[in-house]
């Protein structure tokens, strides 16, 4: 049998409700192909519906509680403060990790939580690739970590696609008026470029590693669909009340042009891969379009996730997958334990997913092991105790805070910890409450309500939690309490309530709850499915019959509304609508318990034994406590499957959940009743304050003009600056210098540094001491975008040929005998050309600068020329001895030219 061969793409926020009418139009004409000889589905996200959970949920085929990364960041034991959650906080191997362990050769590009790079059996190119940079002098800058094998980092840090290296031919496509943006204004452009070349990095690295290395399984993530979406899904037609027509005629082509960018990367991919790979593409999530678009954004971290929505996507195509055909009910959680099948591997028992078997021609045999984790050898995880250097750590929360996934920690690193903490807890909670294991989401809720009671999302889970584990009451009682001054309950807060009020058979008040809801949130499907759900309760089957196909009409992908209408049928004795709804609803979401029962119900009436069992036994797979599932399970092994052993394993079963609920009851007989102490829950007005205090919105003022404007001499090292500077003195202007670096060979007249200001990123009320507006700072262009933007500056910015700066800098280099950039020439120079341009277009499309570009060869040849366009920009007051600036050039300086 031949050595199979395995490539995952990951494109995060993928959706077919994007993608299909683009297919229809001819325009992803590569994925057309790829499905059309292949398998292609919805692929279930889980909840909460966060990209480091979920990527790590896709690599290990576990939840969040067994995989350990719980959202963004944690707690940092070791430094204090916080840190990026990173491979060295996942608790279980990866795939690979496994494939590693059993001699396959694996690339790993762009995964989430990968950084630190393990030492696998393969290549890594990590999560922080992204972050590298081309320093002046350095070379590019790869934090280390970034690559294994580290003797690989150099080769590989070359493909780092700068935003400046985009050209209209890479920016038209997508914005066809970009020309017409003006960019001092409008900052769009700027976050587009950012993230079209982040996207064109991953894919350079990624098909240079497929080149280069060898490989028996290649996952390549990218995260371009998802950043365009967020920045650009509004603008998207239809075009949404909210959107001024100018905004949306610049921008209403992005996220089609997101997706025509991916199926061009595509085509790279498998030609680079090979007919006999087996390619899987899938998304960890969708994204929310046409009528669903949220037009709010949730003041709490990671916000933006409103717009995900439940039904990411999932094609496969290669040797042995079945042509041109459909499968359901795949989930996010499959794709690990789909890829160990595809190599013939076992599959972990502790395994939350399944195999999707469906998507072969001939079914494989599915292997099964306790668990990977059991497995010795060397599967090139980090040994227990690696962690994440604190720079390399510190860089990687900036850029975290600059893609918007956190808020800036601040420098408080106890409140900082805390706060990921809590944060945390919050996300292991919610994907707990939704995999029903309710009591453990309680315990998590009152520990995070017992220390953040003023925050109402954490009360929101609280109650919850509650309503869910079945204390009605208490659940009630919260929401009172949180709003006890009367004023609007939030509507989250009244479908909880009114779920709660449910439980306590209190029909006629939560009907009343659901009737005022529906008033102003008529088309949200949820409300509809929990209408249905209080309809069912009170046997009221055609009322709940009308809600369901209502939430369907909103949402046709709906696996709950579907599951409900399944119950209604059920319930009505309707056999056959039963089976078409219950297999609706799996074919969207497999993992729903209550639609395979009634699936099973609905066989089991019509005379299919065997096929009830199944489903029957699939339901208990997804909740195993399921008495009625139990029930049908005893009476089919009791009759149509005579089995006394299987009979009597269910009824061992049965016993077992109705002592255990017996077990919990208190003396009231009924847990709807029990309640538990509160801390003091503040009034809605004082929970607002504190937020305020706790998370304030961005400050009106932060910007205002301080009324200051500063001279900066800035240019690539070896430009010219300093000679500027000793101009400018010549000239009247005094000077920010420390004296600390003395005078040398290579600058005979000193550098005239002031080491303090490159500390202004961390301290930006560094240049409100007094005077420093009249003196002229030297500040290199990595500098320039971290200067407080409330002030206004004069730059002078010195222009040399890029080959002239190289050759001197491998001069001073030679000098001091250190070590320069391990780049070749063709390097360094494209380095320099991209980091000056970076610098310049800053400047120019910034309206706190102000700058005038100085050619030093024409100021080193004829200073007396350049001299009065100085002067000019800065003014006579700040150069009143300008007569004598010209003198202070010595040409015999001007030693490398070319």
């Amino acid at each position: 049998m031949a050595k199979p061969k395995v490539l995952l793409i990951g494109w995060d926020a993928a959706d077919w409700e994007h993608i299909n009418p683009l297919l229809e139009a001819g325009e992803l004409p590569t994925l057309e192909k790829f499905i059309n000889g292949g398998v292609m589905g919805n692929l279930a996200t889980l909840e909460p519906i966060l990209s480091p959970m979920l990527w790590n949920s896709a690599a290990t085929g576990k939840f969040a509680d067994k995989h350990g990364i719980h959202g963004f960041i944690e707690p940092d034991p070791v430094n204090g403060g916080v840190r990026p959650y990173t491979s060295t906080s996942r608790k279980v191997k990866a795939l690979w990790n496994i494939l590693s362990q059993e001699g396959y050769r694996s690339n790993v590009v762009g995964w989430w939580a990968s950084h630190p790079a393990e030492p696998i059996n393969g290549c890594i190119a990590t999560n922080h690739f992204t972050g590298v940079q081309f320093i002046p002098g350095k070379g590019w800058k790869v934090s280390p970590g970034t690559i294994h094998p580290a003797d690989r980092t150099q080769f590989l840090g070359r493909f780092r696609v700068m935003p400046q290296e985009l050209t209209e031919a890479h920016i038209l496509p997508f914005i066809p008026n970009a020309a017409k943006i003006n960019q001092a204004e409008d900052k769009r452009l700027t976050t587009f470029a950012k993230v079209l070349s982040d996207c064109a990095t991953i894919h350079a690295v990624g098909t240079a590693i497929m080149e280069t290395e060898p490989w028996d399984f290649m996952a390549i993530y990218y995260d371009a669909i998802d950043h365009f979406s967020h920045a650009f899904m509004q603008y998207h037609p239809p075009k949404m009340p909210k959107i001024k027509d100018e905004d949306f005629e610049m921008y209403k082509d992005v996220v089609v042009g997101a997706y025509k960018f991916h199926d061009m990367m595509l085509e790279r991919l498998l030609d680079l891969a090979g007919p006999d790979c087996i390619t899987i593409i899938c998304s960890d999530h969708g994204f929310q379009s046409r009528h669903m678009r949220p037009d709010y954004m949730p003041r709490e971290p990671a916000g933006p996730a409103v717009w995900h929505r439940e039904f990411g996507m999932i094609a496969v195509n290669g040797p042995g997958i079945k042509k041109d055909d459909l499968i359901f009910g795949a989930s996010l959680i499959d794709i690990c334990p789909t890829v160990l099948s595809l190599f013939g591997l076992p599959i972990g028992n502790d395994m939350d997913g399944r195999p999707l078997v469906e998507i072969f021609e001939q079914s494989p045999e599915i292997k099964k092991i306790d668990s990977w984790e059991d497995v010795p050898g060397d599967s090139g995880m980090h040994p227990p105790g690696t962690a994440l250097g604190q720079q390399d750590s510190e860089e990687l929360m900036n850029q975290f805070v600059a893609l918007g996934y956190i808020e800036d920690p601040g420098t408080d690193k106890e409140k900082a910890a805390a706060n990921a903490d809590i944060e945390a807890k919050y996300n292991l909670a919610r994907q707990l409450l939704w995999l029903r294991r309710n009591d453990e989401a309680l315990e998590l809720a009152r520990e995070i309500v017992d220390r953040r009671p003023w925050e109402n999302r954490f009360l929101d889970l609280l109650a919850n939690c509650c309503q869910q584990a079945g204390y009605y009451k208490q659940a009630e009682i919260i929401i009172d309490k949180a709003y006890a001054e009367g004023g609007k309950i939030p509507g989250k807060m009244m479908l909880i309530k009114a779920r709660a009020l449910l439980g306590l058979n209190q029909f006629d008040k939560a009907l009343d709850i659901f009737n005022e809801t529906e008033k102003y949130s008529a088309r949200t499907p949820g409300l509809h499915i929990q209408l249905g759900d209080l309809y069912l309760r009170m046997a009221r089957f055609k009322d709940a019959e009308r809600a369901y196909l209502k939430a369907i009409e909103i949402h046709e992908d709906s696996s709950l509304a579907w599951q409900g209408l399944s119950t209604v049928y059920r319930r009505a004795g309707d056999n056959e609508k039963t089976a078409d709804a219950a297999l609706n609803a799996v074919s969207r979401i497999h993992r729903s318990p209550m639609a395979h029962f009634n699936l099973g119900v609905a066989l089991a009436r019509s005379g299919d034994p065997e096929r009830a069992e199944v489903a029957f036994q699939t339901a208990l797979k997804f909740r195993p406590n399921m008495l009625n599932a139990h029930r049908w399970l005893k009476a089919l092994y009791s009759t149509e499957l005579p089995n006394p052993e299987k009979a009597q394993e269910h009824s061992r079963a049965i016993r077992k959940i109705r002592d255990r609920r017996s077990d919990i009851a208190q003396p009231s007989g009924k847990r709807s009743f029990i309640t538990f102490d509160l801390p003091e829950i503040p009034n809605v007005k004082e929970r607002v304050r504190i937020l305020n205090e706790e998370r304030p919105l961005p400050d009106k003022n932060e910007h205002k003009p301080s009324g200051k404007e500063f001279v900066l001499v800035s240019g690539l090292p070896r430009s010219g600056t300093s000679l500027m500077m000793q101009m400018l003195e010549a000239g009247g202007m005094p000077i920010a210098t420390d004296g600390e670096r003395e005078a040398d060979t290579d600058n005979p007249k000193g550098y005239y540094e002031w080491e303090e200001i490159k500390q202004i990123a961390k301290k930006p009320k560094l240049l409100d001491e007094e005077g420093l507006d009249q003196q002229a700072i030297k500040a290199v262009t990595m500098l320039l975008p971290h200067m407080p933007q409330r002030h206004k500056y004069k730059v002078v910015f010195m222009q040399r040929p890029v080959e002239e700066i190289a050759a001197s800098q491998y001069k001073m280099i030679d000098r001091l005998g250190t070590e320069g950039a391990k780049l070749t020439e063709e390097d360094l120079l494209r380095g320099l050309k991209q980091h000056r341009l970076v610098a310049l277009n800053f400047l120019k499309n910034n309206k706190a600068f102000d700058v005038l570009e100085v050619d030093y060869p024409t100021l080193v040849k004829s200073p007396q020329d350049v001299v009065p366009s100085i002067v000019e920009f800065l003014g006579t007051d700040r150069l009143p001895n300008s007569d004598q600036m010209a003198a202070v050039v010595d040409p015999s300086l001007h030693r490398q030219k070319s």
